[in-house]
């Protein structure tokens, strides 16, 4: 050996012995199996494990000489700029927001000619793919983030013909290719779907996917997609399950916007079912969530689309009905004398439900502290549309309908002894109507606001009418129903005494037949025979004739 040259096997060990001077494995000890193992595995950790130490500043320092300049500041510069491309600033904008920084980007990473510094800049840009805030970006990010996937998927065959050696989660990348396309973990959907993780949670390890990733999201996406793709007995058997997925029951933090995409797929695929009867829990999740569908009805359809991407106006319907009639139902039967013995004046208004466009609740001073389960979900479900009713008893409280077909208002009251109000819209005070299009919880009216004789159209107390044989039911729907121009497809209840009888009296386990032809100058008919003598007598004695061959009649 030439005297005054290095022996390179010296040169080596040096080199070597001054790397791992720092670490807690003395030279002696590398012989040994264990050890060795423990210091291949601290080589592999620091120089092919999938992610990156990079210091915050030293990240934002890169990128922004970058977007000066629109060069790097060396290769460290370049290196550090690749992995901080997608972090948007406190104003929300990111390198890769702007298409001609990202082209030069992406240009000088895939000019690298050392294939060592290649696979760094490919593994920044990688990392920069996973930690993307997809859920809160701004459009043009999203569209250069997209740019970036597709950059990385173009890369990637490039990249396995490389020479030299490959870190190892570039092998694992290299067979889960997905995860660089559209719908990256449809693939992994059926085994998460029979609660099978392992293969995912190897590819979140050895990918170094942070965990709170775009990807997990995705994951439970792809879950959702095989559930909304059963049968329609089986999806709604397993409804419960896939609503607390979507709800971060499942040991999971669900973002905002993957919770509305749950429950955006699973509204739509409720109303695609042929038997939907209402399932409040999916109801009070879709409004907590996504909004209340007449409030926010922009937002709504922006949310919830059917296949081609266009609003979904029969799962928009399905969330509107259910919502109107659980809360109709908790005014008459929480908010009101009534409260569920008598169901008249529920059953009378849930007819109407269709064209119920808007609805408020005016509370008094008991409703407003009262507490409980019910109280709060009505409150909850009632959010916007609740008001202060002052000026009356503790006991009383309103209820607000705005017709859809028509400018008209219906106003129910909860203490008894109140009659029904119809105004038109225009002819509510404007100090009223303002504060109901408010959505402010802490406006109120006064019961003397909502009571006016001399403005009101339509007034009338509930009362039957003994003389004529008519429900209060079937007085307001001869006055109310011409006005607003909507006849419910399901008749107004008849006297208690009349539906009581012809209750008790059906036919063959079938209820008898009646139809009421007095508000267009015809009789109220019983169709019936005069073959039973009590049931006889008892018309008689409500003033009903006999026609032999039809039935019994009263004019």
């Amino acid at each position: 050996m030439p005297t005054g040259l290095v022996n390179p096997l010296d040169q080596l060990r040096t080199r070597l012995e001054s790397s791992f001077s720092s670490r807690p494995y003395p030279r002696d000890s590398w012989s040994e199996p264990e050890a060795m193992t423990k210091i291949l595995a601290q080589v592999r950790a620091h120089h092919d494990g999938p992610g990156l130490d990079a210091n915050s500043r030293t990240v934002d320092a890169a990128v922004a000489h970058f977007r000066e300049h629109g060069q790097p500041d060396g290769w460290r510069g370049l290196k550090y700029t690749c992995f901080g491309a997608g972090s948007p600033d406190k104003h929300g904008w990111c390198l890769l927001s702007e298409l001609t920084l990202r082209e030069k980007l992406f240009a000088l990473a895939q000019a690298e000619v050392e294939s060592r510094r290649k696979i760094k800049c490919f593994q920044a840009l990688l990392f920069c793919y996973w930690a993307f805030p997809r859920a809160t970006a701004k459009q043009d990010a999203l569209v250069g983030w997209t740019a970036l996937r597709g950059w990385l998927a173009s890369q990637l065959p490039l990249m396995e013909s490389l020479s030299s050696r490959k870190p190892e989660w570039f092998s694992m990348l290299s067979r889960h290719a997905n995860l660089l396309r559209e719908n990256p973990c449809d693939r992994y959907g059926p085994k998460l779907f029979v609660g099978d993780g392992a293969e995912f949670g190897e590819i979140i390890k050895h990918l170094g996917i942070p965990s709170d990733s775009w990807v997990q999201e995705e994951a439970v996406i792809a879950q959702m997609k095989i559930g909304i793709s059963l049968s329609d007995n089986h999806f709604k058997n397993d409804l419960h399950r896939w609503l607390s997925l979507a709800m971060g029951c499942e040991g999971i933090t669900p973002s905002k916007s993957l919770q509305t995409r749950c429950l955006a797929m699973l509204v739509s695929r409720y109303a695609r079912c042929s038997d939907r009867p209402e399932h409040m829990a999916l109801c009070d999740a879709a409004v907590s969530i996504i909004g209340n569908p007449w409030l926010y009805r922009a937002s709504w359809d922006a949310h919830v689309t059917d296949d081609q991407g266009i609003p979904n106006a029969d799962a928009r319907e399905m969330i509107n009905a259910w919502l109107k009639r659980s809360l109709i139902k908790y005014f008459f039967e929480l908010l009101s004398a009534d409260g569920a013995g008598d169901t008249r004046r529920l059953d009378y208004w849930l007819r109407f439900e269709p064209i119920i466009g808007d609805m408020w609740f005016a509370l008094g001073a008991e409703a407003r502290s009262k507490r409980g389960e019910s109280f709060d979900k009505f409150r909850e479900r009632a959010k916007g549309r609740l008001l202060d009713l002052r000026q009356t008893t503790s006991d009383n409280n309103a209820f607000i309908m705005r017709m859809r077909i028509g400018e008209f208002v219906a106003i129910e009251f909860g203490a008894p002894g109140n009659a029904l109000y119809v105004y038109q819209w225009a002819a509510l005070p404007q100090e009223v109507t303002q504060k109901l299009m408010s959505q402010s919880e802490r406006s109120d009216v006064t019961i003397h606001q909502l009571k006016s004789k001399d403005d009101a159209m339509i007034r009338k107390l509930h009362r039957d009418s003994l003389t004529a044989l008519e429900s209060w039911e079937q007085k307001f729907d001869q006055e109310l129903c011409p006005l607003i121009g909507y006849h419910p497809e399901q008749r107004p209840a008849f006297m208690p005494d009349i539906e009581s009888l012809l209750a008790r009296y059906s036919v063959g386990g079938k209820p008898i037949k009646c139809e009421d032809h007095r508000p267009r100058g015809g009789a109220l008919w019983v169709y019936v025979d005069d073959s039973h003598a009590v049931r006889s007598l008892e018309l008689r004695g409500l003033q009903f004739s006999y026609r032999t061959g039809r039935g019994w009649y009263r004019e």
